[in-house]
């Protein structure tokens, strides 16, 4: 080896260490469950300095993060669903004594062709004497009440918002022709019908007129399932349908409900910016008929990542504005038949949902005594049932309050149930509502993030 050579390796090492360090200190390379700290002025799509493209971006990285700032005291506000399958007579006594700040009226949809569907069950409950009754007493009690807007599963929803092309109905088989016989191989497959406008151009004016008509102070949108590529147009429907809705009634409100997932997240974003009132994160589901026993609604949880407060930081880290969202909360639970007395048991079949009003028995006998899961914060029961075991998992008045807590504590514009009616004939849970709304739950009742 040469003299020259020798003395260029050392060299060679010492420009490959810095320029190293360099890398890492510019966060290039970083990959998933890398933890190298980055400047909280960081933007997204631009470098950690916060410079454009082809700009210098070598800085020092932060020694430690910036503290979250401590958002302000949430609201009180407390939005209740009432499903068609709930108004009842007995219902409409009972909602005399919930103090709701708003009653959404659940639900009614949209024909093919954007039009008011008056066949559904929703709508002729809604629109019938008892209906419009439930309506002029929760306006007696200072209550809002909003009309619900539903749309449900990707094919429907990509009709509605003018993506898909509905096709062109069969035509009707001739005279002394068997309708059951199979077409010839050269008849052409129906075409698309191309509509002039999509669907829910027509709802628009149909909904608010429906709206003026019962009365009501705003309308909520439901939409579920909704695929990306329908995000634009969403969120043109509801610009459209918030400008309708306040030209017809000045003082209304325009709410949207949106999952609490991912692209529930995508959607809420949507909303706000389209100019929404309320965004209602529906914080329940995350274990389901298909999962694992567990909480609906977990505020923290170790059997997986989604979770109430993973939900609440997704929306806000987004820009969702933390006082425009109403955090869900269920009036249900789930059940589930498993082999073992135990929630990590083998599941034998699909669980089922799990309704407070329809098991009174259970849960007034005097010897009752559930679980409490500390970490998800929710009641558990395990019991025999033959030869397998049935887990069941539903949310009480103790641990609503704490996830009621949990949404004063990050500042949101309040909480809300699905479903009400669910609770009826159950203590505890009425003078959990009149606590929440008299600002008696606070954030120092919000479950510590472990």
């Amino acid at each position: 080896m040469s003299p020259r050579l020798r003395l260029a390796i050392p060299v060679l090492l010492v420009v490959g260490v810095v320029a190293a360090s360099l890398l890492l200190y510019a966060g290039i390379g970083a990959g998933p469950g890398d933890t190298l700290p980055k400047p909280a002025s960081q933007s997204p799509g631009l470098s950690p300095s916060g410079s454009g493209p082809g700009e210098s971006t070598l800085v020092a990285p932060t020694i430690a993060p910036s503290p979250t700032p401590v958002p302000a005291l949430g609201g009180t506000e407390l939005y209740g669903y009432l499903p068609y399958w709930q108004i009842s007579e007995t219902t409409a006594t009972y909602l005399d004594s919930a103090p709701l700040s708003t009653l959404a009226l659940f639900s009614v949809s949209a024909r093919r062709n954007g039009a008011i569907d008056a066949r559904d069950i929703g709508y002729k409950r809604i629109t019938g004497d008892l209906g419009r009754r439930i309506i002029d007493e929760a306006h007696a009690r200072g209550a809002r009440v909003e009309l619900v807007f539903t749309s449900f599963g990707g094919q429907r929803n990509g009709l509605f918002f003018g993506r898909l092309q509905r096709a062109s109905p069969t035509p009707e088989p001739s005279p002394g022709s068997s309708a059951a016989s199979p077409a010839p191989a050269s008849t052409p497959a129906p075409a698309p019908t191309l509509l002039a406008a999509p669907p829910w151009q027509r709802t628009v004016p149909d909904l608010v007129a429906l709206a003026v008509d019962l009365g009501v102070d705003g309308i909520n949108v439901d939409v579920e399932q909704l695929d990306e590529l329908d995000r634009e147009a969403y969120g043109a429907f509801l610009g459209a349908l918030r400008t309708s809705l306040v030209g017809a009634i000045p003082d209304a409100r325009l709410t949207v409900a949106t999952e609490a997932g991912l692209r529930g997240m995508g959607n809420a974003v949507e909303a706000a910016a389209a100019g929404v009132d309320r965004l209602f994160l529906m914080g329940y589901d995350y274990h389901w008929s298909g999962s694992q026993p567990g909480a609906s609604s977990p505020v923290d949880r170790t059997d997986g990542l989604y979770t109430l407060r993973w939900s609440i930081e997704q929306y806000v880290a987004a820009g969702v504005p933390r006082d425009h969202i109403l955090l869900g909360l269920p009036l249900y639970g789930m059940s589930w038949k498993t082999i073992g007395p135990d929630r990590t048991a083998a599941v034998l079949s699909s669980g089922s949902t799990w309704i407070p009003n329809r098991h009174l028995d259970v849960l007034l006998d005097p010897a009752f005594r559930p679980g409490r899961d500390p970490l998800e914060v929710t009641e558990f029961f395990i019991r025999p049932e033959g030869n397998v075991w049935r887990v069941t998992y539903y949310d009480s008045p103790a641990t609503l309050r704490a996830k009621l807590a949990l949404a004063r504590d990050q500042g949101l514009a309040g909480g809300g149930f699905w479903a009400i009616g669910y609770e009826r004939g159950l203590p505890g849970y009425l003078d959990l509502m009149r606590d929440f709304r008299g600002g008696r739950v606070g954030r120092g009742e919000a479950p510590v993030a472990p």
